[in-house]
């Protein structure tokens, strides 16, 4: 198993000790400090209470609850997707270090200049669009409908907004003087070749920049000024532009989202630079389209609520069941603000103000779980017994989702309520849906001859030997040859163990801190290793400790062979041979017994010395 990092290591472990990790994650999770550590809700699972830690001292975040753990540069690669090199770019930058130039990766190195270019031709394209604004001719129209929208100067200026002609070569002709070719124009999705010739995409339309979380532009959207269609025209998908993964003014939203607490999300650019403009600064964008599971994954880095604020059309209402779904099971939780009919964000801010947006989102937004029940409350005819029975079916199965039994008892307690449900009916609808649920997870756990208490059993013997086993191995590297040997001899419980322990023995120096070599781990490995690392030992007792773990290891084999014998015990097709089994178990039991009572291996007990 390798897992050689790209950059020399001294240059990975010099940008990692210049960087603080509290930093780094504070930009994305809303820590507090509780004595010398920091504290956060995870942005890697849902929870109420903060299992998140980060330790300055030894710049690692751990998760108690779901184990994820690393060091930053762990930390951008998970949580922000980037790949080790980006991760590495964005510390030294963060660091003021120049990283070496990599003359190995002649690919990489172009791809990465293509980048480059793309982002300055955009950038170009920008200050084009802002020039034929302003300009007192060309622009006015453009203005003229910006000025009815309500948009101050100040904020068309930070957000660099533009207007494209109506020509349809204006941008190509620009750019040939600009020394910007045809192609590069199509790359970037400024032009569309034609069947004779190439052409402007965007053209008498109002030009707003989408930029990506470090506000660089990568692509346009543009509103028509005429009657041409679509109304709407976004920037196709390019090397630097992915629809599905960019949210408009997230660059500009984020710090709002984080103090705030929550984001609201919205359909158009007008919806969101409205509200913007009222000084509500928390508003995102969908640029148009469906919420994607990378949206979800985006917004789940700034926060764990989140309004959507959609038209209140028909089309509006399915966009944002469809995108409530999404960012449930992300681990999101989800409100939906209702507009009155015909009106959007932009159109109700307008005529309502900010104070009423501001209550309408705050304190009339409803949960999930009302706004779904609301929404089946239309599709049925709730006069007539066959229509309310669908509906109480389908409300059912909904508030049965909640997990919560408290929550779930208020939901059912407003529903009867609302739509004045007979009780004991209902009752018995859940109780169908509900009983079907517990079918299935006592199904699930004879599938896994296991139950919940040994469960836990299980996760507080082995599991924690083989994580205090890891943990020695890190702190006294002279002996990891020893503990590995003695290790093999007794077997590794789990894969994963095996993998650590033979990537400290063999691919980390004595010299090397191997929790800065942590983000070269794949997450699974990574997680065990930080989760072992925060173990808490005393030194002085580590020979007595390694031992008793190998005995907690070997007791956890014992089991597994005891639970194999009754197997066999039960398919026995002789008494004879039933009685042998018996007599194998009866041995493993004195086996096990013996173990806890020496507290040392089978083998006899470690050497540290």
């Amino acid at each position: 198993m390798n897992f050689l990092p790209e950059f020399p290591q001294e240059i990975v472990e010099r940008v990692r000790s210049h960087v603080d990790i509290v930093q780094v994650i504070g930009e994305h999770v809303r820590l507090e400090r509780k004595g010398r550590a920091f504290w956060g809700l995870c942005p890697f699972h849902s929870e109420k209470s903060p299992s998140f830690h980060v330790d300055p001292e030894k710049q690692l975040y751990y998760c108690f609850g779901c184990q994820a753990g690393g060091n930053a540069y762990s930390f951008l690669m998970e949580y922000s997707k980037m790949p080790f090199f980006e991760a590495l770019e964005n510390l030294a930058e963060r660091a003021g270090i120049e990283l070496p130039q990599q003359v190995d990766d002649q690919e990489a190195m172009l791809r990465k200049q293509q980048r480059e270019r793309d982002l300055k031709i955009m950038s170009w394209a920008a200050e084009v669009f802002v020039k034929q604004l302003i300009n007192e001719q060309l622009g006015k129209v453009a203005r003229d409908y910006l000025a009815k929208r309500g948009l101050s100067a100040d904020l068309m200026n930070s957000l660099k907004i533009g207007y494209s002609l109506p020509a349809w070569g204006t941008l190509i002709e620009r750019g040939q003087k600009a020394g910007i070719s045809t192609d590069e124009l199509i790359r970037v999705g400024l032009a569309v070749q034609g069947d004779s010739t190439a052409y402007d995409r965007f053209r008498h339309r109002v030009m707003f920049p989408i930029c990506d979380r470090r506000g660089q532009i990568i692509a346009f959207g543009g509103r028509v000024l005429d009657d041409s269609q679509p109304k709407y025209l976004n920037s196709p998908e390019t090397p630097i532009f992915h629809k599905g993964r960019e949210l408009f003014g997230l660059d500009r939203a984020a710090r709002a989202i984080g103090t705030a607490g929550f984001a609201i999300v919205v359909e158009g650019y007008m919806d969101a630079i409205t509200p913007w403009q009222y000084g509500v600064d928390n508003v995102v964008a969908s640029l148009g389209t469906a919420l994607s599971q990378d949206h979800a994954h985006i917004l789940k880095r700034y926060t764990n609520e989140v309004n959507l604020c959609f038209d209140a059309d028909i089309a509006g209402q399915n966009a944002a069941l469809r995108g409530m779904d999404i960012l449930r099971k992300a681990g999101i939780s989800v409100k939906v603000t209702q507009l009155e009919q015909g009106k959007d964000p932009d159109d109700y801010l307008r005529k309502f103000g900010k104070e009423r947006f501001l209550s309408l989102v705050t304190e009339s937004a409803l949960p999930l779980v009302e706004y779904r029940i609301l929404q089946l409350s239309k599709e049925h005819d709730l006069s007539i017994p066959n229509g309310l029975g669908a509906f109480a079916a389908q409300v059912a199965k909904t508030v049965a989702e909640v997990e919560n039994a408290v929550e779930r008892d208020g939901y059912i307690k407003k529903a009867l309520q609302s739509y004045r449900l007979p009780e004991g009916a209902f009752m018995q609808e859940l109780a169908k849906v509900l009983g079907k649920l517990a079918y299935t997870d006592k199904l699930t756990i004879r599938r896994h001859n296991t139950s919940d208490r040994g469960l836990i059993a299980t996760q507080s013997g082995w599991v924690k030997a083989s994580r205090l086993l890891i943990h020695l191995m890190v702190r006294f590297p002279r002996h990891r040859e020893k503990l590995f040997q003695f290790w093999s001899e007794i077997g590794f419980p789990e894969g994963k163990y095996q993998q650590l322990a033979t990537w400290l023995l063999h691919d980390v120096a004595e010299t090397d801190d191997p929790i800065s070599l942590a983000h070269e781990l794949p997450s699974d490995l990574k997680s065990e290793l930080v989760g072992a690392y925060n173990e808490q030992i005393i030194e002085e007792n580590a020979i007595e400790m390694a031992n008793e773990c190998f005995v907690k290891i070997e007791e956890h084999h014992i089991d597994q062979e005891v639970e194999g014998v009754m197997k066999d015990v039960e398919s026995a097709n002789s008494s004879e041979e039933r009685n042998q089994l018996l007599l194998k178990r009866r041995d493993l039991g004195i086996r096990k017994k013996r173990l806890r009572e020496r507290k040392v291996p089978s083998r006899g007990g470690i050497s540290l010395e």
